[in-house]
């Protein structure tokens, strides 16, 4: 069998299954059980049919090959006359003097974050099987965990980690005003009648990382079910007439108890208000009626 190994290649000739020399650009016959692999003399190369040890052992195969080890807690950036080429994982590798000047940067990658170790245009050569991109927007932190361990927070940016087997996560946390909305809420009143009040109410994180520990992680929630308490509770305490003829005070009120008892959970209640107070049919008719009349007198 012919094989043409042109000027960009080299080839390994195998005679009954082992590895007898190093061939150059050329035009060669294989006979009987003689093989020939072909290697790109720009691409890291790792032998088909023998192991790179063996390989070195060839006669010339010193002046010709150069062996990089990489180990498993490494990865190498290999730079090819001076340009970022390629990068290794774990493994043996041999590289053609030939195809250029190499050279070779090793990375620890036990910490799992990429950080400067990498310049942008490095890592957009880099296989998306190698690593993971965490986005923080503008108005966000975010809390990075290592295997469920909380590590730091992250301000607003563009991070990448290695997948070395750690699991990496990252939960935002939104840093700007939010609004919480409580709509349809029946509660009784001192006097029985059952009121529905849509309640709207304005909060703020201000410990991204402490806050994850209050309510199983949910500041919604949380701020949700403190205040149905606390409307229940004020309602619960108010005849119809006093609820009605004190609309305007009651934010105010429920607000200072919201604050008081939301002390320890790393937010600021920026504002809050009563949007609707929506009477039962029936006594809705009757002030209706009322009002009416009163209109015609």
């Amino acid at each position: 069998m012919k094989v043409v190994i042109n000027d960009k290649e080299r080839g390994l000739l195998y005679r009954k299954g082992k590895l007898k020399k190093l061939l150059d650009a050329g035009n060669y016959t294989a006979f009987g059980s003689e093989k020939i692999e072909k290697s790109s003399i720009l691409q890291a190369f790792v032998p088909l049919w023998c192991t790179i040890d063996s390989l070195m052992l060839v006669k010339g195969a010193g002046e010709k090959l150069i062996q990089v080890d990489v180990a498993d807690n490494e990865m190498c950036l290999h730079y090819l006359d001076g340009n970022f080429k390629d990068i290794l994982s774990a493994g043996r590798y041999a590289f053609w003097k030939e195809g250029g000047r190499h050279e070779f940067r090793m990375i620890n990658i036990e910490d799992p974050e990429i950080g400067d170790k990498l310049k942008p245009y490095e890592i957009a050569k880099l296989s998306s099987a190698k690593y993971q991109t965490v986005n923080v927007k503008s108005g966000e932190k975010a809390r990075l965990y290592y295997d469920n361990r909380l590590v730091r927070i992250l301000e607003p940016g563009t991070y990448y980690f290695w997948k070395n087997g750690v699991n990496v996560e990252a939960q935002t946390e939104d840093m700007r005003i939010r609004r919480l909305t409580i709509d349809g809420q029946e509660i009784l009143t001192s006097d029985k009648v059952g009121l529905r009040i849509n309640f709207v109410m304005n909060f703020k994180v201000t410990d991204p990382a402490k806050v994850a520990e209050i309510a199983d992680h949910n500041i919604y929630m949380y701020l949700y079910s403190l205040s149905q308490l606390v409307l229940r509770e004020y309602v619960g305490r108010h005849s119809t007439d006093e609820i009605l003829a004190s609309r305007d005070s009651i934010a105010d009120e429920v607000l200072n108890v919201i604050r008081e008892r939301s002390e320890n959970a790393y937010v600021i209640i920026e504002s809050a208000g009563i949007k609707d107070i929506i009477l039962p049919g029936e006594i809705s008719a009757i002030m209706n009626s009322v009002l009416a009349a009163e209109k015609r007198a």
